[in-house]
């Protein structure tokens, strides 16, 4: 494969080859070189730039950066010229998809099979869809379809580490990310589950190293921004962290776990006001989610509002009895009443190994740092 330098200097030499912009940007996009990929598209002369091949790209370029709508209205352009290219109507409802228009996605994807036929690509997007909508069996079914018409598929590889995970199967997602990346080193979605298990088991310099090559290739990936933030959060690095976090809620608002783990950093900064607007925005999202409850509960907990803490904590605990957020509530509104040997009988049980949730890292030390931040009411 021809550099991309030698392609540079062949298309200065040939400013208005369409075919050769293209193919250098191809190159550049293989290295991650998204700007320069693009500029190399609009160095172009405008009358070439409306190229079918120039236009799919710079629209695939705004997909890989995260402007989704632009590369939505870019493809939707091509679709609607009735372009009899596969690859137009799958990043269409990718993008479609990434701004969470369901329908439309599905539309999309139902016209391109009625075009086109069975596609291992389509089929690997309709699991992204399933996925987006917890459905996991069909996750599955989706992904396995897609390995038989095309046994090795690096996306459809790591989509399944990526169900396993967020199923509440962490062993074998770390398995099936491991098999993934053994064989595609820059998986995106096998990155983020192999960053994601090593963050839960403290493992803090691989997860950092998963997440930095994931956020190399996708600087805007919500999953790799909230796992970096969380990272940061364990490593003390606490405005950084709440940064990242900020950017992944930006690029992913329906997504819970990240809402969460915003609400921990904007506590440990002592925002308590910002910290309940994030608990908020992730109980409105499902209401029956406990750790929403729980963490409204807290909130409450520390400033004071004990019966609208108790009773936030009644409905976590009652939606699930292991709930974390709620259960630090409990202990803290137990010191309150005096009942310092039942609060620390509970914070010992927290203290217990396993998974926390999105961004709390180890629960004593969250304990300790939340305490100093905030000026605990109930430690003294």
């Amino acid at each position: 494969m021809t550099s991309p330098d030698r392609l540079q200097s062949f298309l200065l030499a040939d400013p208005g080859n369409a075919e050769l912009a293209c193919e250098l940007a191809d190159a550049l996009f293989a290295q991650g070189r998204f700007d320069e990929a693009r500029r190399a598209l609009l160095s172009l002369p405008e009358e070439r730039q409306l190229i079918l091949a120039v236009r799919f790209r710079l629209a695939r370029y705004g997909l890989m950066q995260g402007d989704y709508a632009g590369a939505e209205a870019g493809f939707a352009q091509l679709t609607a010229q009735g372009h009899p290219v596969p690859a137009l109507w799958h990043d269409l409802a990718f993008a479609q998809l990434c701004q969470g228009h369901l329908a439309p996605a599905r539309a999309t994807l139902a016209e391109a099979e009625s075009r086109f036929g069975a596609d291992s690509a389509r089929t690997v997007l309709a699991a992204r869809i399933a996925l987006f909508e917890r459905n996991y069996p069909a996750a599955e079914h989706e992904l396995l379809r897609a390995l038989e018409l095309e046994p090795v598929h690096p996306v459809a590889m790591g989509l399944r580490a990526l169900a396993s995970l967020d199923s509440g199967d962490p062993d074998t997602a770390g398995t099936l990310a491991d098999n993934c990346l053994a064989q595609y080193p820059d998986q995106h979605e096998a990155l983020l589950v192999a960053g994601t298990v090593a963050l839960w088991r403290r493992e803090l310099v691989q997860a950092d190293t998963a997440f930095e090559r994931a956020l190399g290739w996708h600087p805007g990936s919500g999953r790799a921004l909230s796992g970096m933030g969380q990272l940061l959060l364990l490593r003390e690095q606490l405005e950084g962290g709440r940064a990242l976090l900020e950017r992944a809620v930006s690029a992913m608002p329906d997504h819970i776990g990240t809402w969460h783990a915003l609400a921990w950093a904007q506590l440990l900064c002592g925002d308590q006001q910002a910290a309940e607007l994030s608990y908020q925005r992730a109980y409105d999202l499902d209401r029956n989610f406990a750790e929403s409850h729980g963490g409204l509960a807290l909130v409450a907990a520390l400033d004071g509002r004990t019966e609208e803490a108790d009773a936030a904590i009644r409905r976590a605990l009652r939606l699930d009895p292991a709930c974390l957020t709620a259960r630090y509530a409990r202990s803290l509104r137990l010191q309150d009443m005096g009942e310092t040997a039942q609060a620390d009988e509970l914070l010992a049980d927290l203290f217990s190994p396993g998974p926390m949730p999105a961004g709390i890292g180890d629960v004593r030390e969250f304990a300790t740092r939340l305490r100093a931040r905030l000026g605990n009411r109930a430690a003294g």
